[in-house]
């Protein structure tokens, strides 16, 4: 389950630069966009399909400036992101990349590499996920002031951590969370608390595979600090359900359990079925430690029940990214229809002028041919008669 666990807190922390634009009326300004993105990031996460079509819209219409455009492609990418459809998220954000060239905004740029390089980690491609955050770190580097990036190469050093986690190679993965808490830490900044919780969370799960308990206890309880700070209760869960695993493993299965009504109490406001899922499988295994027999089936029964809505839930978004598949191949087949109509239409009007032409040619040249050879036989008349004279 780590595995997910991480996937999802990759998303949290990809959702929680708050530098994606979700745009106002054609008459709004600059400030009022910024405003309404402040008031509802969030809720790319809860209604993606919304922020899909809001971003859509706004990209198609020329009267924004291309820096807005960039940052609807942006939100696009974001809430395929949330949706978990990475192929998508990847096509919006290459979009993005791409049209922010034409225009000079280098905080824009390393954003984009970040966001590029978190997409290929989700995707599993590891070396290209590296590849990016490579180039966010270097674009970080040579921004004149390194305060306002600095989010991003604190962010940059945790997306490593994760990628090195997921391999298994926790060692390495320690020491770029801990470059990545000092970044977050030298921003005179409290809005990263919740990156910060994130990232404990992370480092108590690479001790927790190196047995190392004591450590582990420390960084959870430092994720539980973090996500108090920024009032994000399901981070604090998934922090006690870190920690409910430490005491299960040295076998104090009173404090995990605990530990895990506690944060079963605390997501029942998040709603959120991966964290439910680790909860209930956490509790079903501590009572079948315990022998406590109905507690056990109970958990068990709540942990397969969840499980199948998490399987529903992937199979529907699946089938919402095949209709779409669908609808796009469709609406470029049409496109494509139309476009061959045009250009018969054209190749039928240019081959029916050049026959129009050549037969206006053939017409004029006979007539030309004709009155040559009239000239020819009066010259001949001409000729015989003045000979037939002599």
């Amino acid at each position: 389950m780590i595995t997910n666990h991480t996937k999802y807190l990759v998303f949290v922390l990809f959702s929680i630069i708050n530098t994606v634009t979700v745009l106002a009326a054609d008459n709004g300004s600059i400030q009022d966009i910024d405003a309404t993105i402040n008031s509802s990031f969030n809720s790319v996460y809860e209604n993606p399909d919304d922020a899909i079509t809001l971003g859509n819209s706004i990209y198609d219409n020329n009267n924004y400036t291309q820096k807005t455009r960039v940052k609807a492609l942006m939100l696009v990418s974001l809430a395929y992101t949330s949706k978990r459809d990475y192929q998508q998220a990847l096509e919006y954000i290459e979009k993005a990349n791409s049209l922010s060239k034409t225009i000079n905004e280098p905080t824009l740029q390393i954003e984009i590499m970040f966001r590029m390089g978190t997409i290929y980690q989700q995707l599993k491609i590891y070396d290209k996920s590296l590849e990016y955050i490579e180039k966010t770190e270097h674009l970080t580097s040579l921004y004149p002031k390194h305060d306002p990036v600095r989010k991003f190469l604190a962010n940059s050093y945790a997306v490593k951590g994760f990628i090195y986690k997921e391999n298994l190679n926790c060692d390495i993965a320690l020491d770029y969370f801990n470059k990545s808490i000092a970044e977050f830490l030298s921003i005179s900044n409290n809005s990263y608390y919740t990156n910060l919780s994130i990232v404990f969370y992370n480092m108590g799960n690479c001790n927790t595979l190196q047995a190392n308990y004591n450590e582990a206890k420390i960084n959870f309880n430092k994720a539980i600090t973090y996500g108090k700070d920024a009032d994000a209760a399901s981070l604090i869960a998934f922090a006690q359900k870190g920690l409910a695993e430490v005491y299960m493993l040295e076998g104090d299965y009173n404090m995990a359990t605990t530990l895990l009504h506690d944060g079963l109490k605390r997501s029942s406001k998040v709603g959120d079925l991966i964290l439910n899922l680790g909860l209930y499988k956490g509790l079903y295994e501590t009572y079948l430690a315990l022998n406590q027999w109905d507690d056990y089936q109970k958990y068990f029964d709540l942990f397969l029940k969840t499980q199948q809505k998490i399987k529903e839930s992937e199979r529907n978004s699946i089938s919402d990214s095949l209709d779409q598949i669908h609808l796009n191949q469709t609406e470029q087949i049409e496109t494509l229809e139309s476009q061959l109509v045009y250009y018969i239409q054209w190749i039928i009007s240019g081959v029916t002028l050049f026959l129009l032409i050549v037969f206006f040619l053939l017409k004029r040249n006979k007539k030309t041919i004709n009155t040559l050879q009239k000239r020819v036989k009066n010259l001949q008349d001409i000729k015989f008669n003045a000979s037939t004279t002599s």
